[in-house]
């Protein structure tokens, strides 16, 4: 809303100067905007060019010019210029600002450039947690819906592992992205996230106290399929005490105690544990503690 605003103030000053440059040769323009404008009036007038003067001009650019053009840019306001941007000069940018950890910069741009250009840059960017950092910032879910889409399950799972035996932050970027996404998007993640291994579950387990999001993991987990639950409920239920309090406390806090009760229905020691702390309200539990000496 301030870019719109800061923009909307000066309109008329730079149409008048982007009017103004479509007198000057190409060659004298590209001159005097890396020379006189600079990246803030550039960004500030790109969008009131022809599309096709504005690649011209651009083709002439250095790419760094380019990447500090990039920062200073609103894409809503080169919306047609940005989607029309040639997809290799696309991805020479996006490497420049996953160089410098213009993260959020590129999470602007997701819903304006052509899906074409987001899977080159996806192509280009070994690095499977920047990738995962930078759709946390994408504006539109429907947009991260096709992206998701696009990656093949090998790279989705890659993405996932990365996300789990990182830091807490960075699980938590992918626990927010498998609760965007919709729900077929979401129930396949979660099988991936559930077909790891007993430590990296684990991992997953600590990294999501450490960021007090049980209410988030406990919903994706009731996605997983069934052997995956209750392995992964009897996990969580089998943490340290004040562990297990924050998680109880937070599913009774939310409403999700009936899932893990569907969850742990099957584990004996998972049962015997929402039992104590809830008095075993469910039929699943109640059968099962009858059938424990």
């Amino acid at each position: 809303a301030a870019t719109a605003a800061l923009f909307d103030a000066e309109r008329r000053r730079f149409i008048g100067m982007a009017n103004a440059s479509r007198m000057l040769p190409l060659p004298l323009l590209v001159k005097i905007i890396e020379r006189a404008f600079g990246p803030l009036l550039c960004a500030r007038t790109a969008g009131m060019l022809p599309v096709e003067r504005a690649i011209a001009v651009a083709e002439r650019l250095e790419t760094g010019f380019l990447t500090d053009t990039c920062i200073e840019l609103d894409p809503r306001s080169a919306a047609e210029l940005v989607a029309s941007f040639p997809v290799e000069r696309v991805v020479e940018i996006a490497r420049e600002l996953v160089r410098r950890g213009e993260l959020v910069t590129m999470g602007r741009f997701i819903d304006s450039v052509t899906l074409d250009a987001i899977a080159a840059v996806m192509a280009a960017i070994e690095d499977d947690a920047v990738l995962l950092k930078v759709s946390f910032f994408a504006e539109e879910v429907s947009r991260l819906n096709e992206i998701v889409e696009l990656l093949p399950p090998a790279r989705l799972a890659r993405i996932i592992r990365t996300a789990a035996e990182a830091d807490a932050d960075t699980w938590g970027e992918a626990m927010a992205l498998m609760s965007t996404v919709d729900p077929s998007l979401s129930q396949r993640l979660a099988a991936i996230t559930g077909a790891f291994e007993t430590p990296v579950l684990e991992r997953i387990l600590r990294s999501t106290e450490a960021i007090g999001c049980w209410n988030v993991l406990v919903p994706i987990v009731a996605t997983m399929p069934n052997e995956q639950q209750q392995h992964i409920a009897g996990l969580m239920l089998a943490q340290p005490e004040p562990t297990l309090r924050a998680l109880l406390d937070a599913a009774q806090a939310s409403g999700q105690v009936a899932q893990l009760q569907r969850m742990a229905a099957l584990d004996p020691h998972a049962t015997l544990v929402l039992a104590k702390h809830f008095g075993g309200t469910s039929a699943a539990g109640s059968r099962r503690r009858a059938q424990i000496p």
